[in-house]
Order: C-alpha cells, then sequence, then structure tokens
C-alpha cells in the first residue's frame, strides 16, 4: 500500500522557509508556512485543498508543542532532546530523535507499533524522512509530530527532563515551581558529567 506513507526533506525545517510533504507519487500531501524567525512562532499546516489541516504552537517556556490537527490538540513532551519524546494524545512513546532512523513510535497503551520513520532518496527532492503508518487515520498526525520533532530539534529547544512520578502536594509545588526547561547546553553538560 503505497499511501500509507509521505516524505518530507530532511534538511527542510533547517532551510528557515515554508515546505511540502509528498505522497509516493509525487504528489503533495501537506505544505508546512511560517515566519521561521523563532521557535514560537505559530506554525499553519495546510492540505492540498487549501485549508488550514493543523497548526503548531508552543508554551511560553517552548517546553511543550501544541499541535492541532482537525478539530484535536495534541501535546509533543520532549525529556531529552534527540532521545526521548512523548506525543499525548496518541500515547506514542518515541525512543530517540529524528537523526536516529528507523525510529519507531510505540503506543504506550497497547505496545504496538503505530509509525516507523525511515530516512530515504525520493524522487529529485533529494534525501527525505518516510513516514509510515499501519492505520491511514493516523497518518496526518504523524506527520505533524514528525514536523513539531523537527521544529523542536532544529531550534535546539527546551527539554523537560525524565518524567518522575511524584504525589499530591510535592506534585503541584514540582510543577509550579520547576519545570521551566532544561536548555540543550545544560543537557550537554550533564551528559559531560556522567
Amino acid at each position: 500500500m503505497k499511501n500509507n506513507r509521505v516524505y518530507m526533506q530532511v534538511d527542510a525545517v533547517d532551510k528557515r522557509e515554508d515546505f511540502n510533504l509528498w505522497y509516493a507519487d509525487g504528489d503533495v500531501f501537506l505544505t508546512v508556512k511560517s515566519d521561521w524567525t523563532k521557535e514560537n512562532d505559530k506554525v499553519s499546516i495546510i492540505n492540498r485543498m487549501g485549508g488550514e489541516l493543523g497548526r503548531i504552537r508552543t508554551d511560553p517556556q517552548q517546553v511543550v508543542y501544541y499541535v492541532g490537527v482537525e478539530r484535536y490538540e495534541y501535546e509533543l513532551h520532549t525529556y531529552t532532546i534527540f532521545e526521548h519524546y512523548f506525543f499525548k494524545g496518541m500515547l506514542w512513546d518515541i525512543g530517540g530523535g529524528l537523526q536516529d532512523v528507523p525510529l519507531d513510535f510505540r503506543n504506550e497503551g497497547t505496545g504496538k507499533l503505530d509509525v516507523r520513520i525511515g530516512r530515504v532518496r525520493f524522487k529529485d527532492k533529494g534525501l527525505c524522512y518516510e513516514i509510515k503508518v499501519k492505520d491511514l487515520s493516523k497518518l496526518r498526525i504523524a506527520a505533524c509530530c514528525v514536523i513539531a520533532m523537527a521544529i523542536k530539534e532544529s531550534f535546539k529547544g527546551k527539554s523537560e527532563g525524565e518524567p518522575v512520578e511524584k504525589k499530591g502536594l510535592e506534585k503541584w509545588k514540582d510543577r509550579i515551581f520547576t519545570n521551566k526547561g532544561i536548555t540543550y547546553e545544560e543537557i550537554l553538560a550533564q551528559k559531560e558529567r556522567e
């Protein structure tokens, strides 16, 4: 089945200009538009008929990305940039970054593999990410998630840190007074100390 996969150029976000995603036959799947000046610019995702299919925006600290697809909104949580993400709403646990392909989006609820990201040469477009799903209803959502991950990694955005279960008052104190994000430089310094 060829319509269960779409392609996005590897360096699409790094160019800081609007770009397309394509079906396997080369037809445009989605168009992505933004100002591309800073990480918290709102991103519009346009379907091939010209209507807005989705949007990506950040929280005030630029830690969590809110990914709206059609009438639903999902959250991309970056636990550790380039290493561990969680896509809330689809329960996708993503162990790795876009540099670590093949990359799998595993459903935390069912344990099944929902999405696989690969890197291939696609037609005359050069090196592209191949976003492949088993269930076609998840293709647009997966594509929007990959776009959000690419933006986060391109701007080397903040991470939340690995999740730690706290209960009661400690959970709320942690939520209010901390979790303003860990910068990429702080993560690198932390890895050097280990």
